[in-house]
């Protein structure tokens, strides 16, 4: 069921709406659901699918969108696209927070990030610091995280570099890393 299910996402991502009705008829998605790109890549993820190859077929729009959709699917609040006026302007992709804590997203949708990876967790976590007076509106602690399109996996200054299929995992695992990771207060 599971390769049916991988080949009918695969011809939706492709451009093939015409298997949206038979995604429905196999209980995968519910009429009224979105009918959206992002939005059946987190399904699939959902259903055990493994969709690391998917995402280079998502445009970086919609690599945010399946993004926010696993963060709510772990019931954090989410905004996109925040400008705040700190020092001096900065923009966030994702803000994620709950009651306890707000992750601050850099997502980004690369081929490879070869060595730029600790240049981007540094800049982010710069522009976490400098603006996380108006962050904890959010929530008491803030996290700041790089969401990436590739296998990419570890942390860097106290950054976590997560792949997008693997958020939910980080998630469910947070309490574990707390120790290795900078949480902002």
């Amino acid at each position: 069921m599971l390769s049916e299910l991988g080949a009918l996402v695969r011809r939706f991502l492709d451009g093939d709406r015409s298997v949206a009705d038979r995604l429905a008829e196999v209980g995968f998605i519910e009429r009224g659901e979105p009918l959206t790109r992002s939005y059946i890549l987190y399904k699939a993820l959902k259903s055990g699918i493994n969709v690391s190859s998917y995402l280079r077929r998502l445009e970086w729009r919609e690599f945010e969108e399946f993004i926010r959709y696993v963060f709510s699917e772990f019931g954090y609040n989410v905004v996109a696209n925040i400008r705040l006026e700190c020092d001096r302007g900065a923009e966030f992709d994702i803000v994620a927070w709950s009651r306890d804590v707000a992750f601050v997203v850099e997502a980004k949708k690369w081929r490879a990030g070869g060595g730029r990876w600790d240049e981007i967790a540094r800049i982010h976590l710069q522009k976490v610091t400098m603006c996380l007076h108006k962050l904890l509106a959010f929530s008491p602690s803030v996290v700041p995280l790089v969401v990436t399109s590739t296998d990419t996996s570890f942390i860097s200054r106290g950054v976590p570099v997560v792949p997008a299929w693997k958020i939910g995992n980080f998630l469910a695992s947070f309490d574990h890393f707390k120790d290795q990771i900078t949480i902002l207060r």
